[in-house]
């Protein structure tokens, strides 16, 4: 069973999580990558179990509603995405996230 966002009518599995993209990083903090590529947010909107396929594991997963960072490269997009009701969201994988920290 998955943690979902009530609002949503979409689900998560495994160790994706569904973010909805921020137009830019949250007042009071930026991250830099050291290769200059560009670093992305968004509010994780729901989350899978957690469950590593391949491992047969167990992994920590971001808690709803926090703001995660992940970096993009300029030519690719990260993760899968789609717009719904004129905003942006993307599936990530658990290891594309960088760091999450509380949205305020």
């Amino acid at each position: 069973m998955t943690e979902q966002q009530v609002t949503l009518p979409f689900r998560v599995y495994g160790i994706d999580v569904l973010v909805k993209l921020l137009p830019e990083a949250p007042a009071g903090f930026k991250l830099y990558c050291p290769k200059g590529s560009p670093i992305r947010y968004g509010t994780v909107m729901a989350r899978g179990d957690g469950f590593d396929e391949g491992a047969n594991g167990f992994r920590e997963m971001p808690p709803v509603g926090v703001v995660v960072a992940f970096e993009e490269s300029a030519e690719d997009v990260e993760g899968h995405y789609f717009y719904h009701e004129g905003e942006e969201y993307r599936i990530l994988r658990l290891d594309a996230v960088i760091l999450s920290y509380p949205h305020e």
